[in-house]
């Protein structure tokens, strides 16, 4: 291992200096494909979030809660209306995006870097 020789970076930049990268025509689509999925995750992920947000209940205020005759029992209906909604945005996410855009999008992106520079 000690006849390795060390090359500048210099050196092998002027070597490809005047090389130019052109993907195909399949590689441009598969990537203008990869980032409309992803945008299209990006907006159900918004979609979801905005989703929660208007599902999920208000938390009771302390001056609600003294004036209710069973504070706690408010506190725990609250607590389980919360896991509903939370619940819910979780099943509309995972099956959404987790199980249906995540896989294209992977799969879109696998072609695209196992494609390299073969043509065809």
């Amino acid at each position: 291992m000690a006849d390795k020789e060390r090359v500048e970076a210099a050196t092998v930049l002027k070597d490809v200096e005047g090389t130019k990268v052109k993907p195909s025509f399949v590689q441009w689509a598969g990537l203008w494909l990869a980032a409309g999925v992803g945008s299209l995750m990006f907006i159900v992920t918004v979609g979801v979030g905005a989703f929660f947000y208007t599902h999920h209940p208000s938390v009771p205020s302390a001056e609600t809660l003294s004036h209710m005759p069973d504070p706690k029992a408010a506190i725990e209906q609250y607590k389980e209306l919360s896991g509903i909604a939370l619940k819910s945005v979780q099943d509309l996410f995972q099956t959404i995006v987790a199980q249906a855009l995540l896989p294209l999008f992977t799969a879109i992106l696998g072609y695209i870097f196992a494609k390299g520079g073969r043509e065809g």
